[in-house]
């Protein structure tokens, strides 16, 4: 098997673990024996059970910026644009179980080797919504006087209402009345046109 396929089946399979049982109740010698693998194979690959983890959490942030980057090059319209990027957004983080492990570890006990991949998504993210917003201000679509701060405060909402969604389990529940919300603030977007 060539050295990228069993990379991958070490990343696939420990993200079956770690979305299954957590960080701390999954164990490389669990990943190892569901691809029959020796645990050394996986500390070949990853020095810790923290990196492989890590590994995970990026992979799956990873699918979400190319998800996201898709909408904000789409040719729909802006507000079409706008919608779909904040729908779209808490739909995929709302399956991203890893993530949703980090944001616990917020709470409880702080996930430090994988700050820097959270800090990646946020500068991610924080250049999308900059593109947009600025976009939309360009176009005639929005009047914003404080961009970065404007910016800045729709990441901290975003953010905010991630713990009762994700690890309080209420997506599902509040998923209609989500896409109700975010077609009030598009249609009152329109209604602020220049």
């Amino acid at each position: 098997m060539p050295e990228i396929d069993v990379k991958d089946l070490i990343v696939d399979s420990a993200t079956k673990f770690f979305s299954k049982y957590g960080f701390h109740k999954t164990t490389m010698d669990e990943i190892a024996k569901n691809i029959h693998k020796a645990k050394g194979v996986i500390y070949y690959y990853f020095r810790s059970k923290e990196e492989l983890f890590r590994e995970v959490l990026k992979k799956e942030l990873d699918n979400v910026k190319t998800e996201l980057s898709k909408i904000i090059s789409s040719n729909e319209d802006y507000m079409t644009i706008i919608k779909q990027y904040f729908l779209t957004r808490l739909k995929l983080l709302s399956t991203a179980v890893n993530y949703h492990e980090t944001l616990k570890a917020d709470f409880f006990e702080k996930y430090n080797f994988v700050k820097d991949v959270r800090d990646d998504f946020a500068a991610y993210e924080y250049k999308q919504l900059l593109w947009l917003f600025t976009k939309g201000e360009k176009d005639g679509h929005l009047t914003i006087n404080n961009m970065k701060s404007t910016v800045n405060v729709v990441m901290m909402l975003l953010s905010s209402i991630e713990f009762p969604l994700y690890l309080q389990n209420k997506y599902s529940e509040y998923e209609s009345t989500i896409d109700e919300l975010v077609t009030m603030i598009t249609v009152s977007l329109r209604g602020m046109q220049k």
